[in-house]
């Protein structure tokens, strides 16, 4: 799903794509995670970035962008854990 529009309103765009993406985002983190927590703290942390991200520049490609930040979270967490 790309984002055709960025909203005036900062905190309407990242609640759209907390619904939009929430559940599929987290079944993708958690499939690659030992724990719950571990999938609900990296989700978290990709929220926050979106959040400081979103005020500084608009994101093209929203999936692309929210997945691959995911993906260097779940990375980040392994690393931590060697």
């Amino acid at each position: 799903m790309k984002a055709a529009f960025m909203p005036k309103d900062h905190n309407s765009y990242i609640v759209e794509t907390i619904k939009a993406y929430g559940k599929s985002l987290m079944g993708f983190i958690r499939k690659q995670v030992n724990s719950e927590a571990d999938a609900e703290d990296i989700l978290q942390d990709v929220w926050y970035q979106l959040s400081n991200v979103i005020n500084a520049q608009p994101i093209e490609q929203t999936s692309a962008w929210l997945y691959r930040v995911a993906k260097n979270k779940i990375l980040d967490k392994h690393k931590k854990h060697r």
